[in-house]
């Protein structure tokens, strides 16, 4: 299976749907359009947060001035300039994570050429080096086509786990049973475990859910004591070492930012990457806390990237949360992996309209991920369902 033909696929989908005349009322271009041709465009404005917005004319204005830059740096890239230069048309943009499979300039460049527009770096995975060598990469991509592609560098926020049990292959908890969580460092079994996180333990209450392995185990806190929770099992199945905990139930007195975190923002200012991905947002304050942090690191004179703030917890939607998040930071993404884990599944297509509408009404762009064509992987053509879910989302007004 071609590992860009969920790209083309995507692609596809969202000019027909552009084509139907379903495009959003505001186009977000951002880091999309070249900081030179933002200058040179009269019909480019900026909001006060920093967002591009480009009328209809200005579209054209830019199509014209991206086909003078145009470079016959090769008979590839010449052949390929009208296909490019219709991207200015397309308002829905296209965002590709690269993994081990796609890292080679040859698939990067495939990447591009069949519609990725942006092009994500997870820092949860690999060095730092690898990081930079695939900005490159992207960067002599960018430079052959003269056309602008952005890079995300994705942190990998705080990954809150249960500690390692006695039994190599984990326990099997019933449902019913009573399962102590604990700040004790001594090996678990099928009545407790360490979880090394006071912070979890202090914010629960009695009837408060938490959940172990991606929600595949359910629990219940019936009691809670100095140092540790008691929890009934609601739906039982194996836990074993180390796997994840949500706490959709909690919100936690933890930065979003770990020290890993940290140090990655200050990499990624240093290379140059054009927006930064927060994970584990909780409260406004956290998208406070990262700008912070680039104004302290940020290079002297070096472009300052821009802040998307991944909405992955339900505390994002309580009061006006949402929208103060929005106002505060570039961009948002729908993180639907970990929100369809804290949130009811059914919730959450509910939950994306909400936030796309909050975006839109701010002219603020918005990213909606995860599981997009996601059967692609073993399969040469979506599924029914997969081609709803982009036009459903293109529908709504993602950018």
């Amino acid at each position: 299976m071609s590992p860009f033909a969920g790209v083309s696929t995507w692609a596809a989908l969202a000019g027909l749907m552009i084509g139907a005349g379903h495009s959003p009322i505001i186009t977000s271009v951002d880091a999309f359009v070249p900081r030179s041709l933002q200058q040179q465009s009269p019909s480019c404005r900026t909001s006060a947060s920093g967002t591009v917005v480009l009328s209809s004319t200005s579209v054209g204005e830019l199509e014209g001035a991206t086909n003078g830059a145009m470079g016959a740096t090769s008979k590839k890239s010449v052949a390929s300039a009208p296909k490019i230069a219709q991207r200015w048309r397309k308002s829905t943009k296209q965002l590709a994570t690269l993994g081990p499979a796609s890292s080679d300039r040859e698939m990067i460049e495939k990447l591009f050429l069949a519609g990725a527009d942006v092009f994500r770096l997870n820092f949860s995975h690999g060095s730092q080096e690898q990081k930079k060598e695939l900005l490159d990469t992207i960067r002599s991509v960018e430079e052959q086509y003269s056309h602008p592609i952005a890079a995300l560098g994705d942190l990998q926020g705080p990954k809150l786990r249960v500690g390692e049990f006695s039994s190599e292959t984990g326990e099997m908890l019933e449902e019913g049973q009573i399962f102590r969580l604990d700040l004790d460092e001594a090996k678990g079994d099928n009545k407790r475990v360490m979880l090394p996180h006071p912070e979890i333990i202090e914010a629960s209450e009695v009837g408060h859910t938490l959940l172990v392995d991606d929600g595949k185990v359910k629990l219940s806190v019936s009691g809670k004591g100095k140092g540790y929770l008691d929890c009934t099992v609601e739906v039982g199945g194996k836990i074993s070492n180390r796997k994840g905990v949500n706490t959709p139930d909690s919100v936690l007195e933890i930065s979003p930012l770990t020290p890993k975190d940290r140090s990655d923002l200050e990499y990624m200012l240093k290379i140059g990457v054009d927006w930064v991905a927060l994970s584990f947002v909780q409260r406004p304050e956290d998208i406070e806390e990262i700008h912070a942090l680039i104004d302290e690191h940020l290079p002297a004179g070096a472009f300052r990237p821009h802040v998307m703030a991944k909405i992955e917890k339900p505390s994002c939607f309580e009061g006006d949360s949402l929208k103060k998040i929005v106002a505060r930071c570039d961009g948002i993404m729908v993180a639907r992996g970990d929100l369809g884990v804290e949130c009811a599944p059914e919730d959450v297509p509910l939950l994306q309209k909400e936030i796309i509408d909050e975006c839109r009404s701010q002219g603020k762009p918005v990213v909606v991920a995860t599981q997009m064509l996601e059967s692609m992987i073993e399969s040469p053509t979506p599924t029914r369902a997969e081609a709803s879910d982009v036009a459903t989302a293109i529908y709504d007004g993602a950018d």
